[in-house]
């Protein structure tokens, strides 16, 4: 499943269900947050794994530093636990 199917089936879910959404937004407290956040999701039926968000954030990445001076060493400096991740948490905090 892409991406952004799940992140959307997440935000309808969190939309309907407000236990659920408090329950995402309390793991983003934890030590290990995304790895929490993730467990809450297949706990619904929604198969998110902290290395789908991983490997998202390093596709953009990559496409960032190849689109860049030809990848050169003006490239933006992204965390990847950073972007996606903290995207669709803001997301959830608009709900």
């Amino acid at each position: 499943m892409q991406l952004e199917v799940m992140f959307d089936k997440i935000l309808k879910k969190a939309g309907e269900d407000t236990a659920f959404k408090d329950r995402l937004l309390d793991s983003c407290k934890s030590d290990h947050a995304l790895v929490t956040f993730c467990k809450e999701c297949n706990a619904v039926d929604i198969p998110l794994y902290p290395m789908d968000l991983a490997d998202a954030d390093e596709s953009v990445y990559a496409a960032m530093r190849r689109s860049t001076n030809g990848g050169g060493e003006n490239s933006p400096h992204l965390n990847w636990e950073e972007e996606i991740f903290g995207a669709l948490v803001d997301e959830l905090k608009k709900l």
